[in-house]
């Protein structure tokens, strides 16, 4: 009995389990039916470590306090954050460990969690 590849219709030889003919074959079948998924994460990811980059690198200097236009100057995109957390006073966003918490007033300040290294949980 002779078998054809799933994705090019090539005679496949070899093993009797075999669904393709060579890697590449293989590759391209999956990477079709997870590709956009994957770059769907991908894209979010990329997002959330350069928004976490701008808040490191921006936390280094003298001054921690920015308007929200001068993240956004940066590349700092809103939409894409790990959590929120809403106070009675302030609303705090974070991407990961490094966050913002901003007011009525436009006003951004960059915070940071403290772990605790026990249990690795966060220290509000």
């Amino acid at each position: 009995m002779t078998k054809k590849c799933n994705e090019c219709g090539d005679l496949i030889t070899g093993r009797s389990d075999k669904k393709f003919c060579s890697d590449m074959c293989r590759n391209a079948h999956h990477n079709k039916f997870n590709g956009y998924r994957n770059a769907l994460i991908r894209h979010v990811n990329h997002k959330l470590r350069k928004n976490r980059f701008i808040l490191f690198e921006l936390s280094k200097g003298k001054s921690n306090e920015f308007s929200r236009d001068e993240l956004i100057y940066h590349g700092y995109d809103w939409q894409f954050f790990t959590e929120e957390l809403v106070l009675t006073e302030h609303t705090h966003r974070y991407c990961y460990d490094f966050g913002v918490e901003f007011d009525a007033d436009n006003r951004v300040r960059i915070i940071t969690k403290q772990y605790n290294k026990k249990n690795r949980k966060p220290k509000l």
